[in-house]
């Protein structure tokens, strides 16, 4: 069974699973709609797909005024749960609770759909760029995260219906058995996908920085599903600029990152190699080649990690071969670029000049990711996870003298805010009070060595 045919028999087994047939189907309309707005442009292919899917017989004219009549293109659509989805997770629910082994549900169904005829949608005219792919991110991440909050049952119960044999989760699987099947011998060397997407969920905070790793897994499966149909390449970069203050996680992210594209098999390793200035640019004539060439081989396959990057085209002294580190790596980068990602990374006004510093910089560095500063309660939660952990707890007097420590640092934080690198060094300046208040007690309880206490803090 072709994709075409499976994904229509999907599409007729859920309208047939759901009570108001009406309004499902206005439901997937409204869906493809949206999608068709995000670029400006409405095609023939984008009606034709409408109508051999859902036999909804629309031509672009009346596709647009669909669209402007119903509002599809909008903050408040985007934003707005289908009141299908929630009468289905309502009846899941329902159904998990009279009995806990159920087996298949509903709304996993609704969302599977959803996610593939998406996918499919956005290719079908051979023009899906990124502002496809973002709305197709931000439209399926809600319906996950409606999911996600509302569920009463486990994760691992399955989607209703089947769609050649690709089971929904909250990641992009392959779309057909052969490529499924080619990465068959491999699946034992890899990471599982929706894993490691569970991994960047559970970190504190990145919200938009969560949405923006999304949108590049879906651009890149996007990218691979139209070279397998033919199409025209997608001409985008995968390189990144990673920029915000210290602390917020991109060292993290980016790790977390190639593990994801090796999950996915766009590395081949998929490890990460991280390097700053001193690592590239050596003192004298042909060095500072030597050591970037050093430093790309021990990153192919993976992602090199490039933090403070601007500090190659900036130095102090009047001899520098920053310069000569650049003009190397962009050549290494064009000749790995199918097993190679580099990420740069720093503060936020310092890469805007750096990539602005070379076109072909600025030609190969064309997604950038915000990394924002955690607030308040995000840096709590840090330092909470730190507890949890090393096994200590905060009594609830400490609890609140950290809040105001935290509220105090946050409210006068600089360019140079150290965000969770500031939290660690609070704890671990915490936990060496503790064991220098604890020392000379005789018959230490483990309730004492697990406790910190005001006293641990207001020495800091």
């Amino acid at each position: 069974m072709n994709m075409n045919t499976a994904l229509k028999k999907a599409i007729q087994n859920l309208f047939a699973l759901c009570d108001d047939e009406e309004k499902i189907r206005k439901e997937t309309v409204d869906f493809l709609s949206y999608l068709s707005a995000s670029d400006g442009k409405i095609s023939d292919y984008e009606s034709a797909f409408i109508k051999d899917y859902l036999s909804n017989d629309m031509t672009p004219a009346m596709l647009s005024e669909y669209i402007q009549e119903n509002n599809t293109y909008s903050t408040a659509f985007e934003n707005t749960v289908p009141e299908t989805l929630k009468t289905v997770m309502d009846k899941d629910n329902a159904a998990y609770e009279e009995d806990n082994n159920m087996s298949a549900s509903v709304s996993e169904a609704y969302i599977a759909v959803m996610e593939c005829m998406g996918r499919e949608f956005i290719v079908c005219d051979g023009k899906a760029d990124d502002a496809e792919v973002c709305d197709y991110t931000t439209y399926t991440t809600m319906l996950r995260n409606y999911k996600k909050e509302n569920a009463k049952f486990p994760g691992t119960v399955q989607s209703a219906i089947d769609i050649a044999g690709i089971h929904s989760s909250n990641n992009i699987e392959t779309l057909n058995e052969q490529e499924t099947k080619k990465e068959t011998d491999d699946n034992n060397k890899k990471e599982n996908l929706e894993d490691l997407l569970k991994e960047l969920d559970a970190m504190v905070g990145l919200q938009s920085v969560k949405k923006d790793v999304n949108s590049l897994i879906h651009l890149q499966e996007i990218k691979r599903l139209r070279k397998e149909r033919g199409l025209a390449e997608i001409p985008v970069s995968n390189h990144v600029v990673f920029y915000g203050n210290p602390g917020t996680g991109k060292t993290t992210v980016a790790r977390l990152l190639g593990r994801i594209y090796h999950s996915m098999g766009i590395l081949s390793k998929g490890h990460m190699v991280e390097t700053d200035r001193a690592g590239m640019v050596a003192g004298y004539v042909g060095q500072t080649a030597l050591k970037v060439k050093e430093v790309v081989e021990q990153a192919l396959g993976g992602i090199l990690f490039i933090d403070e990057a601007y500090s190659l085209t900036y130095s102090g002294s009047g001899e520098d071969y920053g310069q000569e580190a650049v003009d190397t790596l962009l050549k290494l980068m064009e000749d790995h670029r199918d097993d190679l990602i580099v990420i740069v990374a720093g503060y936020p006004e310092l890469m805007a000049q750096f990539i602005n510093s070379n076109p072909g910089l600025s030609s190969r560095f064309n997604k950038y990711i915000k990394f924002e500063d955690y607030n308040v309660q995000e840096l709590g939660e840090i330092f909470k996870a730190l507890c949890d952990k090393s096994g200590y707890k905060l009594t609830e007097e400490a609890g609140a003298f950290l809040k105001s420590v935290l509220e105090n640092k946050y409210k006068n934080r600089g360019d140079n805010f150290a965000n969770g690198r500031m939290v660690r060094n609070i704890f671990e300046k915490a936990i060496v009070n503790q064991a220098d208040r604890l020392y000379y007690l005789k018959d230490k309880t483990n309730e004492q060595l697990a406790t910190l206490e005001i006293t641990d803090l207001q020495m800091i």
